[in-house]
């Protein structure tokens, strides 16, 4: 007969609650009391498959409750674990010595619970009246926690690198799929770019680019040009305005002595001439 059935026996609410959770998880029933009298009350009327036994709490400790029970011939077959945070192995034969089937350290993992609960299946408290042969020992409930850890941890670590060996697949498929579709729009930009270049150092593309500049150009060079040719002709001007009156004066200045050498001349035939006409004068008279 399978363990269906607890009873809890502890004056921490919390503590209560969390071993029943515990225990629901694996299909077992629990009933919790907060006293080691509460418990002696309900198991005299109700008979549970398995007891949890807390060490302190008020009144009456977990171990007299235990040597109780064990006392008693309508509970002595049931199993009782003692649910405490005392640990050692001096404690663990001290249980033992007062009736105790094992030692369930607090706080309680799913897997310790799951050990005691299998440790007990067979034969359970309900069974035909058959007197228990052996305690639970808190290294064989230890023993079973790490069978179990060990096997959780081994599906564990398979699923996980599993999922991983997975993940790693999809990861390593997805980024060359990335890196080729990445390779591809590269290539094609690379083209399109190619294309683009092309078509802009065609000698008529480049002229029609280049065609606003160069006739701001020529217009520059034309207006610099027709500036120098200006201004090298108003030199040129200047240089001969320059020349003709230095000309001009020259010929002025001879011919102002030219004019003074012909009327000295004149001057000179006129006293001839005058001379000459006293002489006849003279003569003819």
């Amino acid at each position: 007969m399978t363990i269906k059935n607890a009873l809890v026996v502890d004056d921490s609410k919390s503590a209560r609650m969390m071993l029943q959770r515990l225990l629901s998880k694996i299909n077992v029933q629990a009933d919790a009391v907060d006293s080691a009298e509460a418990a002696l009350s309900f198991l005299e009327s109700r008979q549970p498959d398995v007891i949890f036994m807390d060490h302190m709490m008020p009144g009456m400790d977990g171990l007299e409750a235990t040597q109780l029970i064990k006392s008693n011939p309508r509970t002595a077959t049931i199993p009782t674990i003692m649910y405490t945070s005392k640990e050692g192995q001096e404690y663990q034969e001290m249980a033992l010595s007062h009736g105790a089937h094992g030692v369930l350290a607090k706080p309680a993992s799913h897997e310790a619970v799951m050990a005691v609960i299998q440790a007990l299946d067979e034969p359970a408290a309900n069974d035909e009246q058959k007197p228990q042969t052996a305690a639970i020992a808190l290294v064989e409930i230890d023993k079973l926690v790490q069978k179990h850890l060990r096997n959780a941890i081994a599906e564990a670590k398979a699923e996980i690198s599993a999922g991983l060996d997975a993940t790693t697949q999809q990861l390593q498929t997805h980024q060359t799929h990335q890196i080729d579709l990445i390779q591809a729009r590269m290539h094609q930009q690379q083209e399109r770019w190619q294309q683009e270049v092309d078509k802009t150092l065609t000698e008529q593309a480049l002229f029609q680019k280049t065609r606003a500049m160069n006739q701001r150009l020529a217009v520059s060079v034309a207006d610099k040009l027709d500036k120098k040719n200006a201004d090298d002709l108003i030199a040129i001007i200047k240089s001969s305005q320059t020349s003709l009156e230095s000309t001009l004066a020259a010929t002025r200045s001879e011919f102002q002595k030219a004019l003074q050498q012909t009327a000295i001349k004149a001057a000179a035939a006129g006293a001839v001439i005058g001379a000459l006409a006293g002489i006849a004068a003279a003569l003819l008279l």
